[in-house]
């Protein structure tokens, strides 16, 4: 079983790589290329060290907004596991492997394991709307005529994930859920349904503690307003002039189109959504490209500190057992 299954996993990994790169390779066909070389060329040091600390700064911002739901977690833990959930979240398609892991590293060996694992999700979603948040706002105060369904899309995704994080408050939406998971505590499910109970239980009791998501939720804005600052600082560096509202909703589209789980680390996507946004504001796709190779190289500061903590921590694992 496990021989297939790995080779079905390993194949589908392979054509979610070769989609990234045939999309790059489209847009680098038709564009030219001496120019995205030129663009590239164009950044220097003191530029890309700013941005650096900007997003370094985000993620630590992200290990505090996390620690906000698991007080008991050292904050130094929380930004370790942030940071090789950046790792696991560029070498497999979307982001959804990284707070997989995030949650299973957290939750094992604990005994309330599921609350610690909702706690990922429910950060997740927090931060979800606070990206959602902040493109709206940029896209109500945009002075561009933009895709009318754009607005539409942003207040739809919100309200469906507001939906999710209270839903459960409603006794009726509970008591259906529970009744759900009771049903599947009858069955050879037994033990998993149980966990899901636990987790259920342990979502709701987060989403009856207002402040609590508040504060999470504002972290998240100012999480947000960080990689858009990010953003702007590349962009100044390559010559792109674009309005602060404007970026504001380019970074939450490039946010969302890296999530879909049809690329590794977000290639194609990046550079498809980019080329596309910057193209309703008039910047060549020459710069933009140049642009999005540089989130890229951003993103990939990250994931390189993700994965050699990732790589210690392995090491000691190994070391410590064999002393045994």
């Amino acid at each position: 079983m496990d021989g297939p299954s790995n080779r079905v996993a390993w194949i589908r990994n392979a054509l979610k790589a070769a989609f990234g790169a045939l999309v790059v390779a489209l847009l680098l066909w038709r564009v030219d290329l001496h120019g995205v070389l030129v663009a590239l060329a164009s950044y220097s040091w003191p530029w890309l060290a700013a941005a650096v600390l900007v997003f370094a700064a985000s993620w630590a911002l992200a290990a505090a907004r996390w620690k906000l739901f698991v007080r008991e977690s050292r904050y130094a833990r929380l930004f370790k596991l942030t940071l090789i959930g950046q790792f696991y979240a560029l070498v497999f398609p979307g982001q959804i492997a990284g707070e997989v892991v995030k949650a299973y590293r957290l939750a094992k060996g604990n005994a309330d394991a599921e609350r610690l694992a909702a706690t990922v999700l429910l950060d997740r979603i927090l931060g979800l709307i606070a990206l959602l948040l902040v493109a709206s706002v940029g896209l109500l105060l945009s002075q561009n005529r933009l895709p009318e369904g754009l607005g539409w899309f942003f207040a739809g995704l919100t309200l469906v994930l507001v939906c999710s994080l209270v839903g459960l408050r409603l006794d009726a939406i509970h008591r259906a859920v529970g009744a759900v998971i009771s049903r599947l505590e009858r069955t050879h499910l037994r033990k998993p349904a149980a966990s899901l109970h636990r987790a259920v239980d342990a979502w709701r009791g987060f989403s009856t503690e207002p402040l609590r998501l508040a504060a999470s939720l504002a972290l998240g804005v100012l999480f947000q307003l960080l990689g858009v600052a990010g953003f702007a600082i590349l962009a100044a560096n390559l010559g792109i002039v674009v309005p602060g509202a404007d970026w504001a909703w380019i970074y939450g589209v490039v946010s969302l189109a890296i999530l879909l789980p049809i690329s590794i680390g977000g290639i194609g996507l990046r550079e498809g959504a980019l080329v596309g946004c910057l193209g309703f504001l008039g910047i060549s796709p020459e710069r933009a490209l140049a642009l999005s190779f540089g989130v890229f190289g951003l993103t990939l500061v990250g994931a390189l500190s993700g994965g050699i903590l990732e790589m210690i921590e392995v090491t000691r694992k190994r070391a410590s057992s064999l002393a045994r």
